[in-house]
Parts: structure tokens; sequence; C-alpha cells
């Protein structure tokens, strides 16, 4: 019995040991509302801005490799893509507003849209 007692009592404290060296230390989280929080939500809004670019750059060269665009259509999306990743550069160089945002989300969307369609013809 006092063996059964001493096993019971090291898996509890193995259990109670464990959840402590899971705990992750850091600093606390940027409250909503404050500047820390809004350059945090700025970031990820252009780190998710970049990845939807490059997302978009593979799509147009996909279509043209596939012959589903045209050289003249593809360089017409590529041009718009440059001007959407300027646009976002210029509004993330003082942090996205929500309207900056939804305007580059829209104009990313748009251009997707329009890179996933067949060319008006192959050239």
């Amino acid at each position: 019995m006092l063996r059964w007692l001493s096993a019971g009592a090291a898996g509890m404290l193995l259990l109670a040991t464990s959840g402590a060296g899971a705990q992750i230390v850091g600093p606390p989280a940027p409250q909503p509302g404050t500047e820390t929080y809004r350059r945090a939500e700025a970031a990820a809004d252009e780190a998710r801005y970049r990845l939807d670019l490059r997302k978009i750059d593979r799509t147009i060269r996909e279509g043209r490799e596939s012959g589903r665009l045209s050289k003249r259509d593809a360089k017409t999306l590529r041009k718009e893509r440059q001007q959407i990743g300027s646009l976002a550069e210029r509004y993330g160089s003082d942090g996205l507003s929500s309207q900056e945002a939804q305007e580059l989300y829209m104009r990313e969307r748009v251009l997707e849209s329009q890179a996933r369609l067949p060319g008006k013809g192959k050239r």
C-alpha cells in the first residue's frame, strides 16, 4: 500500500510540475487602445499584405506560364500589383488605419480575381 501511495504522490508531483513548465513567460500582451497595441496591429496587417502580394505574384506567374494570361494581361496585372505595394508602403509608414487596410484588402481581392480569370487573348 505504501508503494501505491508513493507512486500516486509521485504522479501528482509530476503532473503539478509539468504544468508549470509549459507556461509561457514574457512581456504582457498590449492592451487595446494603447499605442503599443496599434503598432502591433499595424505590423500584423503589413505582414499579411506582404504575404498576399506574393500570392498574387505567384498567381500572375502561373497564369502566364499556363497560357491563361497573355503577356499584355500579365504586365497590366503586375503594374497594378506594384501600385498596391507602393500604396501599402505609403500607408504603412505611419501605421494602417482601418480605412487604409480595407482599401488595400479590396484592391488585392479584385487583383487576385482578375489574375485568376482567363485573359483576353494569348500573345
